[in-house]
């Protein structure tokens, strides 16, 4: 109440008549973005499990090599994981988690909450570069950035 006993006057909120919502664009995503009918075919990204801060995070990562980094990620976005992954050992491949030679990485993958699984995917992006992660159904989690192929290091030849 106020002084003099009189309750302030409540504000009226203006409502958009319905004409407004009319015009809006609505309706099934598929069909308003590009591509979108065959979305669920291709790869794509989540980021839920990204390592920030390891010895493979994105925090070291200046931004014109974080972009370069994406523009090769949505590359991979108009393929499918049969595509990625099923067709000999490039772009992408799988290993046994047990297997990874680098105990850093199984010790950081522990630390992560995901020595649990079983199998890690890898692609291959530019020379020594790998993106590394989990793949589920067509989704890609994305674990580590290893630009110079540390996490698996290939065997030297002729050593």
């Amino acid at each position: 109440m106020r002084k003099g006993g009189k309750a302030k006057p409540k504000k009226i909120q203006q409502v958009p008549d319905a004409t407004v919502a009319d015009r809006k664009r609505t309706g099934d995503p598929q069909a308003l973005l590009p591509s979108g009918a065959t979305s669920s075919d291709r790869v794509c990204w989540r980021l839920t499990h990204l390592d920030i801060d390891g010895p493979w995070g994105l925090k070291s990562l200046d931004h014109d090599r974080l972009l370069l980094l994406l523009t090769d990620m949505a590359k991979f976005e108009s393929q499918t994981v049969n595509e990625l992954f099923h067709q000999g050992e490039w772009p992408g491949k799988c290993h046994d988690v047990h297997a990874l030679p680098n105990r850093v990485a199984l010790a950081r993958l522990d630390a992560l909450g995901l020595s649990d699984m079983t199998k890690i995917w890898k692609l291959r992006i530019g020379g020594a570069g790998r993106l590394w992660g989990f793949l589920v159904g067509n989704v890609f989690h994305v674990v580590w950035w290893d630009p110079e192929h540390e996490v698996w290091p290939s065997k030297l030849r002729n050593t």
